[in-house]
């Protein structure tokens, strides 16, 4: 398969593909902010962490993902300047890992939830999950500063196309290791806690004395889809990521260049399809379905 082949179905998918993942995740965010922030809602701990989830998956849609649909028509903003290249990286990189840790949250407090422990389901409150989402976004706000110091404007493809990417040498190797171990943590943290609370579920008389409302229950069915959904869609770039450090050092000939680059890019693809596909996973179970419904039907009233 030539380069140009593989070149033109990656702009085909960034001009046309890309747009409509961007519509769809943007409706479904919008939806679920919808649903979440009705004031019944909001009294679940769980239900503010993903609050502030989908707010962050939207500034990822409308800012990363807007930013690979202009790279499709070699428009992309971050190549006319340097200020704007570090601003786009740091960006990308922030709301990258933000929402990621924001869904680890949110499986600890299901975690704490279901626990049969009374001083564990305590730790599931309002005011540990703000301080929690705090923590999770300042954190990742400072640590991304780096962006702005090792991001560069390179010619790539033999000096036919700029490209906003981080600077060769010693900064790029902290991106490349740093890319590996912020990709495959979440998964780990996650299935550890999803693991934990699939337990609980199904230990003594979980159902009917631990958990305090029939919404936490159905969060927690909720957010178990929506955990296998993220593994499933996020795996593939733990697992190129790990491939790319075993062979970082190996001899490649132009082939295997060429098929290695496609298969990040769909890496990519399967990043911007779970960031777009989530908000609708709200709408699985009958329960929030038809909360979604009412909240619809009461806003056409009020017109």
């Amino acid at each position: 398969m030539s380069r140009l082949l593989l070149s033109q179905i990656q702009v085909k998918i960034l001009r046309y593909g890309v747009p409509i993942c961007m519509t769809i995740g943007t409706i479904g965010s919008l939806a679920g902010l919808l649903m979440f922030t009705r004031k019944p809602m909001r009294k679940s701990p769980c239900i503010i962490i993903l609050i502030a989830y989908i707010l962050t998956n939207l500034i990822y849609i409308n800012f990363t993902m807007l930013s690979a649909v202009l790279s499709g028509y070699n428009s992309d903003f971050a190549t006319k300047s340097l200020e704007l290249c570090r601003l786009r990286m740091y960006v990308s990189f922030v709301f990258s890992a933000i929402p990621s840790y924001l869904l680890v949250l949110a499986s600890l407090d299901r975690m704490f939830i279901s626990s049969a422990d009374v001083r564990i389901r305590q730790r599931s409150n309002r005011r540990f999950a703000l301080l929690m989402i705090f923590g999770v976004c300042l954190f990742w706000i400072i640590f991304h500063l780096h962006a702005f110091f090792y991001s560069e404007i390179q010619l790539i493809y033999n000096g036919l196309q700029l490209s906003c990417t981080v600077r060769a040498g010693g900064s790029s190797t902290f991106v490349s290791y740093y890319g590996l171990i912020n990709a495959i943590i979440p998964l780990i943290l996650m299935a550890t806690f999803g693991f934990r609370t699939f337990i609980n579920m199904n230990r003594f008389q979980f159902r009917r004395t631990n958990l305090h409302s029939l919404l936490d229950r159905r969060l927690i069915a909720l957010l178990i889809i929506q955990l296998n959904i993220y593994v499933f869609l996020r795996l593939p770039t733990s697992i190129y990521l790990i491939y790319g450090q075993i062979t970082k050092y190996d001899i490649k000939n132009s082939n295997r260049i060429l098929v290695e680059e496609f298969a990040y890019f769909i890496t990519i693809l399967c990043q911007f399809i779970q960031v777009c596909i989530f908000p609708w996973t709200n709408l699985i179970t009958k329960h929030f379905r038809m909360e979604f419904i009412r909240v619809i039907c009461k806003l056409f009233r009020k017109r």
